[in-house]
C-alpha cells in the first residue's frame, strides 16, 4: 500500500488518504492539517523517472517515437488504462473551438527544451484533407507511414497540418506558423469503421525558425533559469482539461460527460447508477451551467441538499493560478453525510463531489456574460472509521 501525496480532507475530519495497490482511495482518521488545502497528487508515471528537486536539475524530456504514440500510448488511452498513459499527453479537443494557441497558453509543453505539445483527440471519419478549429482549420500539408518491426508495413500514418486563419474575405484564408501532425493506427481505424468517430494523437507546434517559434522557446528558457517549472507547466491543468472537454457535451467518446441542470438533484448513487463512468477509477463528470455569481455570493461554500443527505464541505477553498498568477477559477470538494446515523454508521464507503469553477482572467467567453460553467466530479471512496 502507498502514500497519497497529499489529501484533500479538512482538520476537522480528521481523514486522510491512502492508495491502494489495487487504484481504491481509503480514507483513514488522523489526517494532518498542513496538507488540508490541497488535492492529492496523481502518481508518477511508470515511464518517466522521478522529478529531481526545484533547482537542482532542468525540467524532463519527453520524446517519443511514432511505435509509441500509435503502439504504445493511443491503445492504453482507447481502453482507458490510465495508470500506462504519461501526463505529457493531454485530453483534448484538438479540432474543435480554440486556436492552437489558445492550447498552447493552457497546456504545458511535452518537451522541456521544444514548444510541441501532444494531445488524444478525436475526428470525424472522412474529413479529408482540411479539420476546422477555431476561427480557422488545418490544411494537409504532406502525409507519411511507416513499417511497425513487429506489425508490418503501413501500421501508423502521419498526416502533416498548416493551420490557416479565417479573413474577412471568404475565398483567402492567411497561413500561420503553427503545425499539426496527426498520428493514426491504420489497422484500428479499419477494423472501426462502423464508428463515426476515431481516436487519434495530435503534436502542435510552431514552424522551425520562424517568430513564433523563437518567441515560444525564450518562455521556455525563461521557464528553466528560474529554477522553478510554473512557467511550463501551468497549475490548473484538470480545471482546464474538463472545460474544452465540455465544450461538445453530447459525444461520450470526445469528453466522456453528462450533462446536468443540477447534480444536487438526488442521492449520488441514484445519479450515477445509470451513466457510465468517465474512467477506470469510477467517476462520473458532470458539466452545468448556472447564473454567474459575484465574487460575495461565491466566496463561502455551503452545505447543499442532496436527496436523503446533503453535500458538506471536505476541504478548504483551492484557488487555481497559472504560470503567470492570474485567476482562472477554484477547486472545491464535498462529502456527502447521509441524514440516516444507522446508514452513515454501517456505510464502508463515502461520496465525494468536487466542484471546478472558473475565474475572472479565464477566457471563457463562449457562454455569455450572464452564466457560466460549472463542472464537478462525483466518486465513490471507501472509508475506515477508527473510532466508531
Amino acid at each position: 500500500m502507498r502514500k497519497a501525496a497529499s489529501s484533500p480532507a479538512p482538520p476537522s475530519s480528521g481523514l486522510h488518504e491512502e492508495e491502494t495497490d489495487d487504484g481504491w482511495v481509503l480514507l483513514r482518521a488522523g489526517g494532518c492539517s498542513d496538507t488540508a488545502a490541497r488535492p492529492p497528487r496523481p502518481p508518477p508515471c511508470p515511464a518517466v523517472s522521478a522529478r529531481p528537486p526545484a533547482g537542482r536539475a532542468q525540467p524532463q524530456s519527453f520524446d517519443p517515437s511514432p511505435d509509441d504514440l500509435v503502439g504504445r500510448y493511443l491503445p492504453a488511452r482507447r481502453a482507458l488504462r490510465c495508470g500506462d498513459l504519461p501526463p505529457q499527453i493531454h485530453d483534448d479537443d484538438v479540432y474543435g473551438a480554440h486556436h492552437p494557441a489558445f492550447l498552447a497558453e493552457v497546456h504545458p509543453p511535452a518537451n522541456a527544451h521544444r514548444p510541441e505539445w501532444l494531445f488524444f483527440t478525436c475526428r470525424g471519419r472522412g474529413l479529408g484533407g482540411k479539420r476546422r478549429a477555431g476561427p480557422g482549420a488545418y490544411r494537409l500539408a504532406g502525409e507519411a507511414a511507416e513499417a511497425h518491426p513487429r506489425r508490418g508495413a503501413g501500421a501508423w500514418y502521419c498526416h502533416s497540418f498548416r493551420y490557416h486563419e479565417d479573413s474577412v474575405d471568404a475565398s483567402a484564408a492567411r497561413e500561420t506558423e503553427w503545425r499539426m501532425d496527426e498520428y493514426g493506427d491504420r489497422a484500428s481505424a479499419a477494423g472501426a469503421s462502423d464508428s463515426d468517430f476515431d481516436m487519434v494523437v495530435c503534436k502542435v507546434y510552431p514552424a522551425r525558425g520562424g517568430a513564433l517559434h523563437k518567441r515560444l522557446l525564450r518562455r521556455l528558457d525563461g521557464g528553466a533559469g528560474t529554477g522553478t517549472d510554473e512557467v511550463i507547466r501551468p497549475q490548473p491543468q484538470v480545471l482546464v482539461q474538463l472545460y474544452l472537454g465540455s465544450l461538445d457535451v453530447g459525444d461520450p467518446l470526445r469528453c466522456r460527460m453528462h450533462a446536468a441542470a443540477d447534480v444536487c438533484a438526488a442521492h449520488p448513487a441514484v445519479l450515477t447508477a445509470v451513466l457510465p463512468a468517465a474512467n477506470d477509477r469510477f467517476e462520473w463528470l458532470f458539466v452545468s451551467r448556472r447564473r454567474r455569481r459575484t465574487r460575495t455570493e461565491g466566496a463561502v461554500a455551503s452545505s447543499r441538499r442532496a436527496g436523503a443527505g446533503e453535500y458538506v464541505p471536505a476541504a478548504r477553498y483551492w484557488g487555481v493560478k497559472d504560470g503567470q498568477g492570474r485567476d482562472l477559477g477554484y477547486r472545491r470538494v464535498f462529502r456527502y453525510r447521509e441524514d440516516d446515523g444507522e446508514v452513515r454508521r454501517a456505510s464502508q464507503t463515502v461520496w465525494f463531489m468536487e466542484e471546478y469553477g472558473f475565474g475572472p482572467d479565464f477566457p471563457y467567453g463562449e457562454h455569455g456574460s450572464d452564466e457560466e460553467l460549472v463542472v464537478y466530479k462525483v466518486y465513490l471512496r471507501v472509508v475506515r472509521w477508527q473510532d466508531a
